[in-house]
């Protein structure tokens, strides 16, 4: 709890800090929507170019901003200070993290937010919303829905964790950790149904962008028992396999500093 108590603390003045700078703050939102807009539109032309496309329809696109969308959003607005880790090895920074016994991993995540990130979370959640309404949601798929923004924000944090803790085994290791977060980002927010069967595996099992959203949208029109227990157990097995790796890796960091390596 005392852990929890200060990473909402640490939160709390990092958005606090961010609104110092009203118009800065109110330019990254808009400036992110407007980006995402433009993204939607390019994919939702294509759905309807290409009609029924392994079964998406154009206004699945919407389902699959949603899903995705929202769930970066919520993640990065809050727990941005992940993506700072690279950084923060690289220049010494990360010692710090380690003066107090703490929880590392959470005091790192919430060192810092993203503005930006809370204009993909308002743009996402209004294509939810737009996509729940369409399709004239039942009650059943109203909650099953907002566990797949839960399970989607998972792993989206559980990867973030793991491309960035690859920092720890390399000295420059940003381009590295970035590089592997894109390749989740980026297939995350393509038409599902562009996908063949062996895209789908390697974007499902070894780098989980289909988790994300496509899945989540192909799983709401067709709600199977068995279907939304395999993404849950996808989103529990990166969680913990994250939380392993990061401590892992920090102990990587610890010999590197020991020879002068660390920063």
């Amino acid at each position: 709890m005392k852990n929890i108590k200060l990473a909402i603390l640490n939160i709390k003045k990092n958005f606090q800090n961010e609104k110092e700078l009203k118009s800065a703050f109110i330019t990254s939102i808009i400036g992110m929507c407007i980006n995402n807009i433009a993204f939607i539109l390019l994919w939702f032309n294509f759905g309807k170019i290409a009609g029924n496309l392994n079964g998406w329809e154009p206004f699945d696109i919407i389902g699959l901003y949603g899903f995705s969308t929202t769930s970066y959003g919520l993640v990065f607005s809050i727990f941005y200070g992940i993506q700072n880790l690279p950084n923060y090895i690289s220049t010494g920074n990360f010692d710090k993290y380690l003066l107090t016994p703490k929880n590392i991993l959470l005091k790192v995540a919430t060192s810092a937010v993203s503005t930006s990130a809370i204009g993909d979370f308002l743009f996402g959640f209004i294509c939810y919303i737009i996509f729940m309404v369409t399709n004239h949601f039942t009650l059943l798929q109203i909650l099953i829905s907002l566990l797949f923004l839960v399970i989607s924000s998972i792993v989206y944090f559980s990867f973030t964790v793991i491309s960035m803790s690859l920092s720890f085994y390399f000295m420059d290791g940003e381009n590295i950790s970035d590089g592997l977060f894109q390749m989740l980002l980026t297939p995350s927010f393509y038409h599902g149904g562009a996908f063949s069967k062996g895209l789908r595996i390697v974007f499902t099992f070894v780098i989980p962008s289909l988790v994300l959203g496509a899945i989540p949208v192909e799983i709401i029109k067709n709600i199977t028992v068995g279907n939304v227990c395999f993404v849950l157990g996808i989103a529990v097995f990166w969680f913990l396999f994250s939380i392993w790796f990061f401590y892992t890796s920090l102990k990587k960091y610890e010999s590197n500093n020991f020879f002068g390596f660390g920063g």
